[in-house]
């Protein structure tokens, strides 16, 4: 496969998409293949790639995720349960609001979070994929989550930040792309993405937060808070 050598140009340009380190044998034959991820089976309704444009995006994505993960529960199918409830009613409005509450006082939850970020920063690699506007996605394409008619503040508490996030309007963020339905991206226009001739996901982050030009503390605290506990700033 090829390989891609990041520099100061991508901190805010061309698409990044990233994969488990084993998958990529089967990447180099049949390239990126649209699907539903697992942990979106409840939320997403069609197959894509999801990518960002720049690393600036992907440390925005990195702070959703770590917070999501933060408000996961930790019983099956309780998160299928909570996108259907989706705050409709006063009860449920009520028993999400205490759901969360809880999340933030309860230890475990940040614990399993860093863990799990700790492990994807060592099993993850980063791709550069030479995809098109309008050809393979399009910058007005619908947030499918953002769509489905979630109170804003249970948007905010799920992961979507006002920070990075237009909540008034259900398009895309530049953190949160995707292609096509059904449309996939080919071998050819993947490459593996290298810095100073490493490319563990790790010294990728160190890379992007070097350089970049966001207020992380700001901007991106949950990824901020797990910097910190891991003394990476």
């Amino acid at each position: 496969m090829k390989t891609y050598n990041l520099s100061m140009k991508d901190l805010n340009s061309n698409y990044f998409h990233f994969t488990k380190r084993k998958n990529l044998r089967s990447i180099s034959e049949k390239g990126l293949m649209p699907k539903i991820s697992f942990h979106a089976q409840s939320l997403e309704d069609t197959k894509k790639v999801f990518f960002v444009e720049g690393l600036d995006n992907l440390l925005i994505l990195f702070d959703c995720w770590i917070n999501v993960c933060e408000k996961y529960p930790h019983i099956p199918g309780a998160f299928n349960l909570g996108t259907k409830i989706r705050g409709k009613n006063k009860f449920s409005k009520w028993f999400i609001n205490v759901y969360f509450k809880w999340t933030e006082i309860n230890k475990l939850h940040k614990f399993v979070s860093y863990k799990y970020f700790d492990w994807f920063l060592k099993k993850y690699i980063l791709l550069n994929i030479d995809i098109k506007e309008n050809l393979d996605f399009s910058f007005n394409d619908i947030d499918q989550i953002k769509a489905r008619g979630y109170d804003k503040d249970y948007l905010i508490k799920a992961g979507y930040s006002l920070r990075y996030s237009d909540l008034n309007s259900t398009k895309m963020d530049k953190w949160n792309l995707h292609t096509f339905t059904e449309h996939g991206v080919s071998s050819d226009k993947i490459a593996i993405c290298y810095v100073k001739n490493s490319y563990k996901m790790s010294d990728i982050l160190a890379y992007a937060l070097t350089n970049t030009s966001l207020d992380i503390k700001v901007i991106c605290p949950v990824l901020y808070g797990y910097l910190k506990s891991r003394k990476r700033i």
